[in-house]
C-alpha cells in the first residue's frame, strides 16, 4: 500500500510511473503507466538487478526506489549497473541507516533517546527477564546468505520465547538484537532532506489504534515538535542520509520519544502526508534528480488515515468495549480519513483487495 501511495502522488505531480513487483500481479492504479515482473530479489539478486537495468533502458526511467529494505539495499549496493538514479547516499552510510544497531548508536550521538539495544549473544538472551523486543539487526543481508526478504520484529514474553525467536532469525539468515520494550504512544516524524542537508518537506503523526503488525492502522497528523525535528536532523547528518526518512518513536506517559525505527523508503502511512499537503515522494524524486526544489509548506493537523481492512482486523481482535462497539468505531473511521487503498478516482486497486478477500473467504 505505500507503494500504491507513492505512485499516486508522483503522477500527480506530472511523473510517468512504473512499478516491478515479483508477485506478478498488476496495482490496477490508473496512476501506474506500467506494472513490471521481475524476479524476486530475495532468491536471485543478480537477475532482480539485471531486469532493473533492462527496465530503465527499454522505458527510460529517471529514478528508482527501493520499496522494501531489500530492494532499497541492493538496488543502493549495485547502483552502478541500474543504469538511472538512485536516490541515496554512500552505500556505507545507507547500510549504516537501517542497521539497527548502528541506528540506536547514532542516536544517543546525537541526543535522541533510544531503547537500550544489544546483540543477541548466548550470554544477553540468558539475562532475559522479562518482555523484550528481538528484531534483526538487518531485515535482509545480503552477505548472511538467508532467503527471507524481511525478518519481523516479535515481542517475546521472556527469555525461552526470546531465545527461540532468536534461533530462528539465525537459521534465517539475520543477526537478532534485544531491545528494551517500550510502552506508550507510537508517532513518526517524516522528512525529506536534499543532499546538502536542506529539509523539503516534514510531517508529524501519532497512532492511536495499532494493526497486529504493530503498524498505524489509525494515524492522525498533529505538529511538528521544533525539538524532535532539529534532533531528527541532525542524526540524519550524522548518519550521512538524504532523501526520504520516516523515523518512528515509542513516548511513555511522561517520557521523551525514543526512536525505534528509521525506514529510508516509502512507508505504510504515506498517504497520510501525502493527504495532508505535504507530497513528499515527489519531493524526493525533484531532490534525486538535483532540481532547486522549494520546500513544502506545513502539513494540514488533524488529517486522519485509516488502514480499514487492518483495522477491522484488529477490532475483530481487540474488541475495544465489546467486539461491536469497536466494529461500528472502525466504520465510523471510514468516511473522512485517508485510506491506502481506497480513492473515488482510482477505485481498481480497492476493487482487487475486495476480490481478493472475497476469493480467500
Amino acid at each position: 500500500m505505500h507503494v500504491l501511495a507513492a505512485a499516486r502522488s508522483l503522477s500527480a505531480a506530472g511523473w510517468e510511473v512504473g512499478v516491478a513487483a515479483s508477485h506478478g500481479r498488476p496495482t490496477y492504479s490508473r496512476a501506474v503507466r506500467r506494472d513490471h515482473e521481475v524476479p524476486p530479489p530475495e532468491a536471485d539478486p543478480d537477475a532482480f538487478v539485471a531486469a532493473l537495468a533492462r527496465l530503465v533502458a527499454e522505458h527510460g526511467y529517471d529514478v528508482v526506489f527501493g520499496a522494501d529494505d531489500i530492494e532499497v539495499l541492493l538496488v543502493s549496493a549495485r547502483r552502478d549497473e541500474i543504469g538511472c538514479v538512485v536516490p541515496y547516499g554512500e552505500h556505507t552510510d545507507v547500510v549504516a541507516a537501517v542497521d539497527k544497531l548502528a541506528l540506536v548508536e547514532a542516536a544517543q550521538r546525537v541526543g535522541l533517546a533510544a531503547p537500550r539495544t544489544v546483540a543477541a549473544t548466548a550470554e544477553a538472551l540468558e539475562m532475559v527477564d522479562g518482555p523484550v523486543v528481538v528484531k534483526a539487526r538487518l531485515h535482509w543481508d545480503p552477505t548472511a546468505g538467508g532467503s527471507a526478504r524481511h525478518l519481523m520484529a516479535r515481542v517475546c514474553a521472556g527469555r525461552e520465547e526470546a531465545q527461540q525467536v532468536a534461533r530462528l532469525m539465525s537459521a534465517a539468515g539475520g543477526e537478532p538484537l534485544l531491545q528494551e520494550v517500550v510502552d506508550g504512544r507510537l508517532s513518526a516524524l517524516s522528512v525529506v532532506v536534499d543532499r546538502q542537508g536542506r529539509l523539503l518537506g516534514a510531517v508529524q503523526q501519532w497512532s492511536p489504534r495499532l494493526s497486529g503488525r504493530l503498524t498505524s492502522s489509525r494515524a492522525v497528523t498533529v505538529p511538528v515538535d521544533p525539538d524532535l525535528l532539529a534532533g531528527v536532523r541532525r542524526l540524519l547528518a550524522e548518519l550521512g542520509w538524504w532523501g526520504l526518512a520516516n523515523l518512528q518513536f515509542m513516548t511513555a506517559p511522561g517520557g521523551a520519544p525514543r526512536l525505534i525505527d528509521l525506514n529510508g523508503r516509502f512507508y505504510g502511512s504515506l498517504a497520510l502526508a501525502v493527504g495532508s499537503g505535504v507530497a513528499l515522494p515527489d519531493l524526493w524524486a525533484r531532490a534525486a534528480l538535483g532540481d532547486d526544489v522549494t520546500p513544502a509548506g506545513p502539513g494540514r493537523v488533524g488529517v486522519r488515515f485509516q488502514s480499514f481492512f487492518e483495522d477491522l482486523s484488529r477490532a475483530r481482535v481487540e474488541r475495544r468495549g465489546g467486539l461491536a462497539r469497536d466494529v461500528l468505531s472502525t466504520l465510523a473511521q471510514a468516511p473522512g480519513s485517508v485510506h491506502p487503498h481506497a480513492r473515488l478516482r482510482d477505485p481498481g486497486p480497492v476493487l482487487a483487495v475486495l476480490r481478493n478477500r472475497w476469493r480467500d473467504g
